[in-house]
């Protein structure tokens, strides 16, 4: 079971968060509802477990631009790594052919604030018609760290292989 300090996360968030089990929910300035959770996978690298980080807007409403979202899902990652040593995997929601910009946005945030601070392996592949865009994301003390981007980039080759 992960863990997590909310107030840690307070102090560098500048939505306000709710915290429930391992799911957290704010709202935006603009009145959007966001909710971020981890779901535990059955897929174990480098022999750690590995939780999925859900990121999804309760309405679905578009909106603009907002970095105050992007600060506060990384406040929720960085609390993520603080607490607990596995392994994140970021999948991108398929469901409106938009898999691309949101796996591109999604890095972007780490190439901009995080670069020397997690190691991140990317794997694309096409199922079923669909873009697979994944990622893992390895906090760089991980001292498994070496051991999880083999596991990772042997699975990917699977996955890409249309072999998984």
């Amino acid at each position: 079971m992960i863990t997590f300090l909310l107030r840690r996360m307070l102090e560098h968030s500048p939505y306000e968060l709710s915290l429930s089990g391992s799911d957290f929910t704010f709202q935006t300035d603009l009145g959007v509802h966001y909710m971020v959770s981890f779901s535990k996978e059955d897929i174990v690298l480098g022999g750690c477990d590995t939780y999925q980080l859900i990121i999804r807007k309760i309405e679905e409403v578009k909106s603009p631009h907002d970095p105050k979202v992007e600060a506060t899902i990384l406040a929720i990652v960085h609390e993520f790594f603080l607490s607990n040593m596995e392994v994140l995997l970021y999948m991108c929601d398929t469901s409106d052919g938009r898999e691309r910009s949101r796996h591109r946005l999604f890095l972007s945030w780490f190439d901009k604030h995080e670069k020397d601070r997690f190691t991140i392996c990317q794997a694309h592949a096409e199922v079923e018609g669909e873009g697979l865009f994944l990622c893992i994301i390895v906090d760089n003390r991980h001292p498994k760290l070496a051991i999880i981007k083999a596991d990772f980039e042997e699975k990917a080759a699977l996955l890409t292989d249309g072999k998984l």
